[in-house]
């Protein structure tokens, strides 16, 4: 009877933290709970070789009477490009190895809501959920909201000392960590303004703008929407 309770146990841990694999046979619930984790120990990046060569302008086809058969081919491959990243990343999900940790980033995935047509944009920004998906959140949450692809959705772009955009710290605060009726909208200035010069370069890399950025900032906000701020660095 007992061994029917634990075999019970552990096909119900493997339905949902493991993709619905069976669990190993005559392995204790505990031992079981070990081996998803160990295997689970090492990140390997999604590395699709295609982008640098697909994300390369056609400058043979740029000329004015090619111009709307170039977007549409350029559409065209990104669009293959993000396809066959899903495929990847699905694969990974179905291949068994590592199946807590690509669960757990699929749960991720779905909590940091982002949207990038922008093949490589996405690649980083899923292979950043995977690395830390079984880490620190503090650290996911850092991590991410550095991504280009998270900064282009919530529009950090146009987040400037002169006319900051509240759009990136409120969904951080909101839909991110502390949730609504939790903050104030004193939180979502300050949040700004701390997020003022967070940017990315235009070969898909984190750049911080200091000519952009509001040198002084209050770090309260930091303290409602990490619980401290010890250890996150703006720049």
């Amino acid at each position: 009877m007992e061994d029917f309770k634990n075999n019970r146990r552990q096909l119900h841990l493997y339905r949902r933290a493991a993709m619905d694999f069976f669990p190993p046979q005559n392995m204790a619930l505990g031992g079981a709970i070990d081996k998803l984790f160990r295997d689970s120990d090492d990140f390997e990046p999604i590395r699709l070789s295609s982008f640098e060569e697909e994300l390369q302008p056609n400058n043979d086809a740029m000329n004015k009477e090619d111009t709307e058969s170039s977007k549409r081919l350029m559409k065209l491959r990104e669009r293959k490009s993000l396809r066959d990243l899903n495929v990847r990343w699905i694969g990974l999900m179905t291949s068994g190895e590592a199946a807590l940790r690509e669960r757990i980033a699929l749960f991720w995935h779905g909590h940091f809501a982002c949207r990038t047509v922008v093949p490589s944009f996405a690649e980083s920004y899923i292979n950043t959920i995977r690395k830390h998906a079984l880490g620190n959140f503090g650290e996911m949450l850092i991590a991410v909201s550095k991504e280009p692809a998270m900064l282009q959705f919530l529009n950090n772009q146009q987040n400037r000392k002169n006319c900051p955009n509240e759009n990136f710290a409120r969904e951080v605060m909101e839909l991110f960590t502390i949730g609504r009726g939790n903050y104030s909208e004193q939180d979502v200035k300050e949040g700004a303004r701390a997020f003022t010069g967070w940017a990315f370069n235009y070969k898909g890399e984190f750049q911080f703008k200091e000519r952009t950025t509001i040198t002084e900032r209050s770090s309260s906000w930091a303290k409602r929407a990490l619980g401290s701020d010890d250890g996150v660095d703006f720049q």
